[in-house]
């Protein structure tokens, strides 16, 4: 269901909230390894799935932080794509290091491809409903990420891209969080103070924490079983100035 229309939402001024994307609002429809395993065996690679899904979530946790330099879009997409070619590779040899593909960087942009089709990914449970029932309250909602330039084809084919007034992504603003000027940006493009803004995410604890002494409400998605439990949540300081 797409968002209704501004004459169909509530003339109340809702609250300002910024959502992470991957691991919030999306995750992949399959585990990493099963899509890893699948695409490698159309380059005549052929690797246990669990082994790569290990593998991957190793490599990841100890990767550097995916960053855009550059001024140009194009630049900073260039990097992207670098970093995740660099990811994959290190899974594949963290894996077995005597795998050998005809042509990786095919390989690795057949890959990087996959997962920017919609049937790669999936909106967590509760994420349409709750950004339904936000947008009829009036809210204005920004989604800030780390993710890399698929990240709008990806919110697109989900359609959940119309939800949103804000998208601040690397490869957009050359920000990351918890980067103060990024977080400074979405709440002048929503035009509300920053203490006024609600930053909804799964990040890492201490980047919450950073994000929280910058003056955001910060709400960690971790302590819901549902994203639609965080509505009340997430209304209850614009009901409480209402009031």
């Amino acid at each position: 269901m797409s968002p209704a229309s501004r004459d169909e939402r509530s003339d109340r001024a809702g609250p300002a909230v910024a959502f992470d994307a991957t691991g919030t609002l999306i995750e992949t429809a399959e585990p990493v390894g099963e899509v890893y395993r699948r695409v490698a065996l159309t380059h005549g690679v052929d690797l246990p799935a669990w082994r790569l899904d290990d593998a991957f979530r190793r490599v990841l946790r100890r990767a550097p932080p995916r960053s855009a330099p550059g001024d140009d879009p194009s630049e900073r997409a260039r990097s992207e794509i670098a970093w995740w070619h660099d990811l994959v590779r290190q899974t594949f040899q963290a894996t077995d290091s005597t795998v050998r593909f005809a042509d990786r960087t095919a390989f690795a942009n057949d890959l990087f491809e996959t997962y920017r089709r919609a049937d790669a990914w999936r909106p967590r449970p509760g994420a349409r409903s709750l950004l339904s029932a936000l947008h009829a309250e009036g809210a204005r909602l920004a989604l800030v990420s780390n993710f890399d330039h698929r990240l709008p084809d990806i919110l697109e084919a989900l359609d959940l891209a119309p939800f949103f007034e804000v998208l601040a992504i690397p490869a957009r603003t050359g920000l990351s969080k918890p980067d103060p000027a990024l977080f400074g940006l979405v709440a002048e493009r929503l035009g509300v103070p920053l203490e006024a803004l609600s930053y909804v995410g799964d990040d890492p604890k201490e980047t919450l924490a950073q994000i929280a002494r910058l003056g955001v409400r910060v709400v960690d998605v971790r302590d819901v079983a549902r994203l639609d439990d965080l509505l009340d949540v997430l209304l209850a300081r614009t009901r409480q100035e209402a009031s």
